[in-house]
């Protein structure tokens, strides 16, 4: 994190410092969903990993020594983190899953953490930026903190900084089920001849889980899990704060801090354990603490595009679905998207999001009643040509 970075979230968020008092009462037979095949994984280093096609490591302890950072690489799917472990995860070092900053050269948006969101792409010249990606993001603007500035991402809030009209807004789950990222910041206009600066990624996903214990030390004060927003447009505007979830019967820690902020929007923390006798931890972003003792929820609901623009998409395809219409097509299409599993009425939203110019949002409901499932509704949209369109499907 840079100095200024820290600043500002030192300035625009307070530590909520928790100290709770709870029974010294074990979660009997909590499992945590590891099956050990990973074995003990023991980081005495700086280190990035490589995530599995479904994030998921299958430990059987998890140890971060003090003074190295864990980081990791996306998988092709763009998944959460998850570390699970049958013993103990014993935190003394840091583990990051914060989104990139956005530049100029090369010209292009940040990337999310895993499982969070990529910034926007800058504008060139007289071509519009592009907006952030995300259920909250940030709309393209001008490198400025004025109406029309570049909007920051958001997510359990909307960024304080600036007066931009173009910050995203909310979304998620304080329970952090499912487990979403950040979202990006929207791209700023470009210069005469050349381009500006893409926006900050949202900083990503991770749920950390424990059949027995995880605790946090190695000096009061420091951070151990950061999962901030990166910085965008010439700083004027960020990824929001990603999310952070920690389950096990006893979680532990005197003093140190978890982050999923920046200077955009707030992102979620969320504690499930039992025994919180040790549990001194502070936040920085929108915190909650519970006893929710579930890793994976069975069955978790789920949005999928299976069809844009007359193309088949598989289900369980990585998203976006991205498109390209090239010049003289017609710009009159449809999407089509799939509930599963929500044994409710579902209002969507349908999001496509060009590479240069803003987005575009459909809205409609998807009858995924008992007796429905999965349910599929089809919306027509405008896609425009010449330029890559992501297409997503949100919950409202």
């Amino acid at each position: 994190m840079t100095k200024t970075m820290k600043h500002s979230i030192t300035a625009a968020l307070a530590a909520i410092l928790v100290s709770t008092q709870g029974p010294r009462l074990l979660a009997q037979g909590f499992n945590s969903g590891s099956t050990g095949a990973y074995g003990p994984m023991n980081i005495t280093s700086d280190t990035t990993l490589n995530l599995p096609h479904d994030g998921i490591f299958h430990c059987t302890t998890i140890n971060v020594a003090q003074n190295v950072t864990l980081r990791f690489n996306r998988n092709a799917l763009n998944t959460p983190v998850y570390l699970l472990a049958t013993g103990d995860v014993t935190i003394n070092g840091t583990i990051d899953v914060s989104g990139e900053q956005g530049t100029s050269s090369p010209p292009v948006g940040g990337r999310g953490g895993p499982g969070g969101f990529d910034g926007g792409s800058p504008g060139f010249d007289t071509l519009p930026p592009g907006a952030g990606y995300g259920p909250g993001a940030g709309k393209g603007g001008r490198p400025s903190s004025a109406a029309d500035g570049v909007g920051s991402g958001s997510y359990a809030t909307v960024a304080s900084i600036g007066s931009s009209t173009n910050k995203g807004a909310t979304y998620g789950s304080p329970l952090l089920v499912p487990l979403v990222g950040g979202s990006g910041s929207g791209g700023g206009t470009g210069v005469p001849g050349g381009p500006g600066y893409g926006g900050g990624g949202g900083g990503g996903a991770i749920l950390i889980a424990s059949n027995t214990r995880i605790s946090f030390g190695g000096g009061a004060g420091q951070i151990k899990i950061r999962a901030d927003g990166g910085p965008g447009a010439q700083g004027y505007a960020y990824g929001s704060g990603g999310a952070v979830r920690v389950v096990a019967p006893s979680v532990a820690g005197t003093g140190q801090y978890i982050s999923a902020a920046g200077s955009g929007g707030q992102g979620r923390i969320r504690i499930d354990t039992i025994d919180r006798s040790a549990l001194q931890l502070g936040f920085y972003g929108q915190a909650s603490i519970g006893a929710f003792m579930a890793v994976f929820p069975n069955p978790v609901p789920r949005l999928d595009v299976i069809n844009a623009a007359g193309t088949a998409i598989p289900e369980g395809n990585p998203s976006p679905v991205i498109i390209q219409l090239p010049f003289g097509s017609d710009t009159n299409r449809t999407v089509t998207v799939q509930a599963r599993d929500f044994g409710a009425s579902v209002p969507i939203r349908v999001v496509l999001t060009p590479e240069s110019g803003p987005p575009q949002t459909y809205d409609t409901t998807i009858n995924n009643t008992t007796g429905n499932n999965p349910a599929s509704a089809t919306v027509n949209v405008a896609v425009p040509v010449n330029t890559k369109v992501a297409v997503n499907a949100w919950t409202r």
